[in-house]
């Protein structure tokens, strides 16, 4: 009776399945020409790792592309499809099967796509898979284009445009807005986080692919003749010095009109003030930086509201002794604004100007004459 006992549990494993379960090649080359995928899967690695050679590789492999291919063809991908596609991906021989990857991608960026938009997003699910395989950058670009819609991001999109846009495809995929505003975001952190003394261009070498600089600094050079805000303005100059996109005029330009937006004291409040007091030497400079701005609609003059009066007094004295052209135009198209007789299809083009005529001083920068001509054609 005992030995009885003892021969039942040699023939049973802990799990209770009888070790005469254990399947052979030829038991897996009939359940490949059967198709049956679910026990073909449950039991291909039964068979000893060191039996696993050309044979069994080869049908594993056949079996996967057909599973994949079987999977495809449907109208909806389940959960439990997906699930045991990323178990099967764990297996090192389809880890490695180019096939096979192929299928597990478009898979899971099919049921990616569909359980981001439920009530409860797959959020786990989708940094898993990323995280499986973070390589490959088409992958990468799609996982990013899925998450943009979503406001509450449990993963960042820049996690997969980090790898999307170092790639020579990304000359393709900076054409979209939503990739060039997300690397617009990103360097902005980084030139907050480096200051004006920081390595700029190793930032961006970093970031992106040469290839998708093409579009991104077409973009930057929009963003910086109509900035959202003025320290738009100021990133994407500094975007464009740093890969030596610019040129004396263009810096002569981007400082100017930095001292009339909302300076900060600092290194690059110096630049600017330095850079007036050069142009008061040339005439012909101040002359194609006013063309330059005369372009811009409204004028920048968001140091005529600033509350700090010594700095905006300083600057305005500044801009009296080194170029009073700019004051000069700036006043006088606010008086043709209020005097009703030109017309401005955009509105007015000088928003501040109020501030700037009733500022303490202004008959001293501007002259009585001009004063007294505002408050009368505000009157009319």
């Amino acid at each position: 009776m005992l030995r009885f006992g003892l021969l039942f549990i040699l023939l049973f494993s802990l799990n209770g399945v009888p070790c005469w379960a254990s399947y052979t090649l030829p038991d897996l080359e009939v359940l490949t020409q059967e198709g049956n995928f679910d026990e073909f899967f449950s039991h291909a690695l039964d068979i000893r790792p060191s039996e696993r050679q050309d044979a069994w590789k080869g049908m594993v492999g056949k079996m996967a592309d057909k599973y994949g291919r079987q999977i495809l063809a449907r109208s909806e991908i389940t959960k439990a499809h997906y699930a045991k596609i990323e178990s099967l991906y764990s297996w090192p021989v389809l880890k490695a099967d180019d096939v096979f990857k192929l299928h597990r991608q478009e898979i899971g960026l099919r049921y990616l796509k569909i359980c981001l938009k439920l009530a409860e997003p797959c959020w786990k699910e989708l940094k898993t898979f990323w995280e499986t395989d973070a390589n490959d950058p088409e992958v990468a670009f799609k996982l990013a284009e899925m998450t943009v819609p979503s406001t509450d991001k449990v993963v960042p999109t820049w996690t997969f445009l980090s790898v999307a846009l170092k790639s020579p495809l990304s000359e393709f995929y900076c054409k979209k807005d939503f990739v060039l505003e997300s690397l617009w975001e990103k360097l902005q952190i980084d030139y907050i986080r480096l200051g004006t003394k920081g390595d700029f261009l190793r930032k961006i070498d970093e970031s992106v692919h040469p290839d998708c600089l093409i579009s991104f600094n077409q973009w930057i050079l929009k963003k910086f003749h109509r900035p959202d805000q003025s320290s738009d303005r100021e990133l994407a100059y500094q975007i464009l010095d740093a890969q030596g996109k610019t040129n004396p005029g263009f810096t002569d330009f981007f400082y100017t009109v930095y001292l009339l937006e909302s300076p900060s004291k600092g290194e690059l409040f110096n630049y600017a003030w330095n850079r007036l007091t050069e142009l008061s030497k040339s005439i012909d400079r101040r002359e194609e930086v006013l063309k330059k701005i005369k372009n811009l609609d409204p004028l920048p003059d968001e140091l005529f509201s600033s509350l700090d009066e010594s700095k905006k007094n300083a600057i305005l004295l500044h801009f009296k002794n080194k170029f009073p052209e700019y004051l000069s135009f700036y006043t006088d198209q606010c008086l043709l604004f209020y005097g009703g007789k030109t017309a401005f299809p955009q509105g007015n083009p000088t928003i501040k100007c109020q501030n700037l005529m009733e500022s303490s001083g202004a008959a001293g920068l501007l002259g009585k004459e001009k004063i007294e001509r505002f408050h009368q054609v505000r009157l009319i």
